[in-house]
């Protein structure tokens, strides 16, 4: 009797020992080798698949959850520190909803609203210490106007570039008339289109690339005795000393006459 029993718990602990080591062999299989670590695929409680990847030290860098094999749901990023870098909605496969960056501290540093997989709506950047930095708005993933910044005492930014118009006259021996456009002071990539009408639409057209760098140059071929007076719409989009996207208009009325014969 006494050796059934003793039969009896040994094979407990055996079957106990088999599913422990199955259940461990099980995770291990789950997970695939990469290049700069580990890659795993789970089902989470709402029963959707979710991609897992961890560096070579099988700390989570990331995870997603898919469904028919496109990202579905909220992804996350997360520093070494185990904190939250990111979080991102996505749905069908693009971004969709608000998207959140966030400190090693985990305090807020940005929040971008999306549509589509396309910036849509309000972007809002914040200090460490929680205040704003900044706010500006996107369409389809265009900058629009109306960039506010603050400074870390909470006052509001109010010295920018503006868009400089300045007249070339090569009529007397070229017939060619120049309008240079840049920034004062200058800005950091920067791009400047020309506005025009067509149609009763606006279409903004990039400006061909002037003498020096930063300078765009609008030319103008006049005839001898030839007027020409046009009211000329600008667009600048630069990026400002804290990295936001300005944009900028300014609207030139041109009147020349080329007097040379």
């Amino acid at each position: 009797m006494k050796i059934f029993l003793w039969f009896a718990k040994a094979s407990q602990l055996l079957l106990m020992l088999f599913l422990l080591i199955s259940c461990q062999n099980n995770s291990e299989n789950n997970m695939i080798r990469t290049k700069h670590g580990w890659k795993e695929f789970v089902v989470n409680s709402k029963g959707d698949s979710v991609m897992i990847i961890y560096n070579s030290n099988k700390q989570k860098r990331s995870e997603i959850s898919f469904k028919n094999k496109l990202y579905d749901g909220v992804g996350y990023n997360y520093y070494l520190n185990g904190k939250v870098k990111n979080e991102i909605h996505y749905k069908k496969g693009k971004k969709n909803g608000i998207a959140k960056w966030y400190y090693k501290n985990g305090k807020l540093y940005q929040l971008t609203t999306y549509k589509n997989g396309k910036k849509n709506g309000i972007r809002k950047k914040y200090y460490k210490d929680g205040k704003l930095e900044a706010e500006m708005f996107y369409k389809d993933n265009i900058p629009q106007p109306g960039l506010k910044e603050y400074k870390e005492d909470g006052s509001p930014v109010t010295k920018y570039p503006q868009i400089h118009v300045e007249e070339i006259n090569k009529l007397a021996f070229e017939n060619k008339y120049y309008l240079d456009v840049y920034l004062k002071p200058k800005g950091k990539k920067t791009s400047f289109y020309r506005i025009k009408n067509i149609d009763g639409e606006d279409f903004e057209i990039a400006l061909p690339k002037g003498p020096k760098k930063g300078v765009r140059r609008i030319p103008y071929f006049l005839r001898p005795g030839e007027f020409l007076m046009e009211k000329i719409r600008i667009k600048a989009i630069t990026t400002t000393k804290r990295g936001n996207p300005l944009v900028l208009y300014k609207t030139y009325r041109l009147s020349v006459e080329n007097r040379f014969n």
